[in-house]
């Protein structure tokens, strides 16, 4: 060991560049590496959503649902099956054994139980949509709302110009939009020229279904390729409507729809409301990318928004509510602040006892060993998340212990009178030993999080790397580094120097610590037992008055308010209640 840490002492321009080095892939890193929320965790879910336009709930489950869960019958490896037949859209829930051993062979052929799915009705336009649940696709990352008093076309066409253009977002992976009407053509058809052409109301209700054809017609087979058939006979503008053919007479006269009826250019019957700080509001959830930065990604959103603002037309407004970046920001920034804060605190305090040079370079732990972690997570699979940030605050105030073991060692041995190279080679040698051992029980205290399993083991897995990449990094920069960064002081104090220096205040606290320390070395039986007791106390209280609690309760950004009303209320009763609920929150 003596003659390493002598190699890499003597060699002062080599701990330089590795400092260096350090510090720039650090920063480099830091410009590129990905920022989210949480950990990409795959909660070994997924859904299958099924869009069935005008159906009802009933079916719904009987032509849609129950077909899809007779292909899930076929898949092994599921824990269960849930489904949900609403009006329109059938959504299958399915779970994923934890126990599989291959669990992405699960996923697949549930995505073929999915294609297989043949039989359904002519106006399921689209096929099954199936997608995985992890924490990239399960949250929104911002929500962005229009809100305005005036008409709710203009504010339509504006969302959907608005999800065009988030979509174009490199980052974006989907939109979502709450309070946005699909838009209809209503046919309000006249009992009297009915009863004129003496034709039934549902007569006109079949030809219009006839005419809006999308369906699957098979497939073609060649000896070198596959082709689906699509047969399309689909309205191109809605208004086409009105010349649809109901009946010919005996005479040739074609009787169409708009012989029987008054078309409309509306909207589908509301069954959310959306609203925004007191006014009607489409809101748009933006989902990113798994592979994106989350605070890049709302940063584009909002120059997107921003940069269009102008187009905007009198009384509408853009609002921003639930950004999910704000939270990586505040522990990126409580990671400055503490690293700041530490250094500077390791700084005074070291330069009461050492040299600023000694003082300096142990400070220099701090910003070296977080940059030096910054640039090792993507090369384990990790990135910059809460949860990850959360780790380097913790691990702060561990590595810069190192450092001040070693370098007060240092110290010592030039008190001694050694020169500057046997002090540093010396001084490292005789505390390699316990630095090494603390690293090593610290790194193992952490390391049963490694083999955690599960979601929540998912969730946690960066917290024991981010604590043992951090400690890895603080042994090398303490023993490659640190003995060549203090030799370098041309200062080289004695004994008796350093005993004046700190004679005037730490005399006492020196003579009191002596007393106490011989003190309880006489009594060492009874010190240890009573510690023991004391030991003993706390966790027999522990035990029996305090609460496990995993994830303690903290102060809220957001907070919801559910207003039930008695069953059979109407949307228009609920939203009465909920402006009532708006202007007394305002009020607040």
């Amino acid at each position: 060991m003596h003659a390493l840490i002598r190699f890499f002492a003597s060699r002062v321009t080599v701990a330089y560049a590795f400092t260096a080095l350090i510090i720039l892939l650090g920063l480099g890193a830091l410009t590129v590496i990905q920022r989210d929320n949480f950990p990409s965790v795959d909660f070994n879910e997924m859904t299958i959503t099924t869009r069935y336009p005008g159906a009802s709930p009933e079916d719904v489950e009987l032509n849609v649902t129950n077909q899809i869960e007779e292909e899930l019958e076929e898949v092994d490896g599921l824990k269960w099956v849930v489904s949900f037949s609403m009006e329109n859209v059938s959504i299958v829930h399915v779970r994923i054994d934890p126990d599989v051993t291959d669990a992405r062979k699960v996923k697949n052929d549930v995505r073929d139980a999915a294609s297989r799915v043949g039989d359904l009705p002519p106006e399921v336009d689209e096929r099954p949509v199936v997608e995985e649940l992890n924490t990239t696709t399960a949250f929104p990352i911002i929500e962005v709302g229009l809100t305005g008093d005036g008409s709710y076309r203009l504010l339509r066409d504006l969302a959907r110009r608005t999800e065009r253009a988030l979509l174009g977002l490199p980052g974006v992976a989907r939109v979502e939009k709450f309070g946005y009407l699909d838009r209809e053509i209503k046919i309000e058809v006249s009992q009297d020229a009915l009863e004129k052409w003496r034709v039934p109301a549902h007569a006109v209700a079949e030809a219009v279904s006839n005419r809006n054809i999308r369906a699957s017609g098979g497939s073609f087979e060649s000896y070198t390729s596959e082709r689906n058939i699509v047969t399309l006979a689909q309205f191109e503008d809605p208004l086409d409507v009105s010349d649809v053919i109901v009946r010919v007479t005996e005479s040739g006269t074609q009787l169409r729809v708009s012989d029987f009826a008054r078309l409309l250019d509306a909207f589908e019957p509301q069954k959310v409301v959306s609203r925004m700080n007191g006014k009607q509001a489409i809101s748009l959830l933006v989902y990113k990318k798994e592979s994106a930065d989350m605070i890049r990604t709302v940063n584009a959103i909002k120059q997107l928004v921003e940069d269009n603002k102008h187009r905007l037309s009198d009384g509408v407004q853009i609002e921003y509510s639930n950004d999910a970046s704000r939270q990586v920001r505040n522990r990126l920034s409580v990671v400055a602040t503490n690293g700041a804060f530490g250094l500077v605190l390791v700084l005074f305090v070291l330069a009461l006892f050492l040299d600023f040079r000694s003082a300096f370079w142990v400070a220099m732990g701090i910003p070296v060993v977080l940059l030096g972690t910054l640039f090792l997570l993507p090369v384990f699979g990790a990135y910059l998340d809460s949860i990850a940030l959360a780790a380097m605050i913790l691990v702060i105030g561990i590595v810069v212990d190192d450092g001040i073991v070693i370098a007060e060692s240092i110290w010592r041995h030039r008190e001694l009178g050694l020169s500057p190279m046997d002090a540093a080679v010396e001084g490292t040698v005789v505390v390699y030993l316990p630095v090494l051992t603390t690293v090593l029980t610290t790194g193992l205290a952490f390391a049963p999080m490694f083999f955690m399993s599960g979601v929540f083991g998912d969730f946690v897995f960066v917290i024991p790397l981010v604590v043992c990449l951090a400690l890895a990094i603080s042994l090398l920069e303490t023993t490659i580094a640190l003995p060549a960064h203090l030799i370098g002081s041309r200062r080289v104090p004695s004994r008796r120097a350093a005993t004046s220096r700190h004679a005037t205040w730490f005399t006492g606290v020196r003579e009191g610590f002596d007393w106490t320390l011989s003190l309880f070395l006489r009594l060492r039986y009874i010190v240890i037992s009573g510690f023991l007791a004391l030991l003993i106390s706390a966790f027999w209280y522990a035990g029996k008055y305090l609460d496990f609690v995993l994830f303690p309760t903290q102060s809220a950004d957001n907070f919801f308010v559910l207003v039930e009303l008695p069953s059979g209320s109407s949307l228009a009763a609920t939203e009465d209640l909920v402006i009532e609920l708006e202007e007394v929150l305002a009020s607040i």
